[in-house]
């Protein structure tokens, strides 16, 4: 089946001698680790996949300057809840409520349903965020309108004066009420999920502090505190000590679940699996200094509705399985 032309979208630029001669369907695996070479057999197969204007099957051979083109129609992005809120703005600086499901920047299926388009278009074009939270993780962002101000903060990041706390719902109840995780995060070569990182020797230095908050039959309610900003790195680190994060896919135990996720999305079976419906991590407060008026700037964020309510039932009905 071909589509419309106009609904085709390219994947990058020209072919390079490099990856001449490779299947396509193992191109597009190694390029979208994402998605596994046997999604995009199936898109291949399907006709989503036009390599300089025409159908391609998933034994197609590459050639150097094939142009690589994804049916990637306008009405099959996601929807998304896009009702954020200002909590803090003064000189330049913006503190902004990101609700889970909310993707940062254009991606994947999302192009106008992400946090920074529903800046620009709600409060302003010259806001932009100055770090990034994971799609479902809820919470709060900093934002700029002008480039010192951007460059300020991003450097009070990477130098880890920027305080972050965060709330997580995860299975087990700790044996002590606070601990610190400090193992290095790095890529897991021997994972099935090639995006996925791990503790792993000689990877980056990380620290993530855990303070229970609160206990549930087989749950616990948890304050995190990470002092460096590895990617997934409460999830990794909550993960690594016995308590991993409900309705996190990524780092449930059995790869199969997440791997079954990103190709057919979400379903009632994975959310019973991992208890949810979206990872339970909520950024619910952030303390810098503000780079115009160098006085300290503390903000807070509740914990959303759903995952309220997903403690308030844990704390009074049955485990979840």
């Amino acid at each position: 089946m071909v589509f419309e032309m106009s609904q085709y979208r390219n994947l990058g630029g020209a072919i390079d001698s490099d990856s001449s001669g490779l299947r396509i369907d193992a191109y597009l695996g190694r390029q979208f680790p994402f998605f596994s070479r046997n999604l995009w057999k199936k898109r291949l197969d399907a006709g989503e996949v036009l390599v300089s204007g025409k159908v391609a099957r998933p034994r197609y051979l590459l050639r150097e300057g094939d142009i690589i083109q994804l049916y990637h129609p306008e009405d099959r992005e996601p929807e998304v809840d896009d009702n954020i809120q200002v909590l803090y703005k003064s000189e330049g600086v913006m503190c902004v409520y990101k609700p889970s499901g909310l993707p940062m920047h254009e991606g994947g299926p999302y192009r106008k349903n992400t946090f920074s388009h529903v800046v620009k278009i709600k409060i302003g074009s010259e806001w932009s965020a100055v770090h990034r939270l994971d799609r479902e993780t809820s919470g709060i962002v900093i934002c700029c309108d002008n480039a010192a101000a951007r460059d300020s903060l991003a450097q009070q990041l990477s130098s880890q004066k920027v305080n972050k706390e965060y709330l997580a719902i995860v299975k087990g109840n700790p044996k002590v009420n606070s601990w610190v995780v400090d193992q290095p995060i790095g890529d897991l070569e021997d994972s099935e999920v090639r995006i996925k990182k791990w503790v792993v020797p000689g990877g980056q230095p990380s620290r993530s502090d855990f303070v229970v908050e609160d206990l549930a039959d087989g749950h616990s309610l948890l304050r995190v505190y990470p002092k460096t900003g590895r990617t997934n790195q409460i999830r990794i680190h909550a993960a690594y000590c016995g308590h991993r994060l409900l309705g996190d896919k990524l780092y449930y135990p059995d790869e199969k679940i997440f791997i079954e996720f990103h190709e057919s999305g979400m379903s009632e079976f994975i959310e019973r699996k991992t208890g949810f419906n979206r990872c339970c991590l909520h950024a619910t407060a952030i303390k810098f200094l503000h780079p115009t008026t160098d006085k300290e700037v503390y903000v807070q964020c509740p914990m959303p509705e759903d995952m309220r309510l997903l403690w308030n039932r844990l704390k009074h009905g049955p485990a979840i399985p």
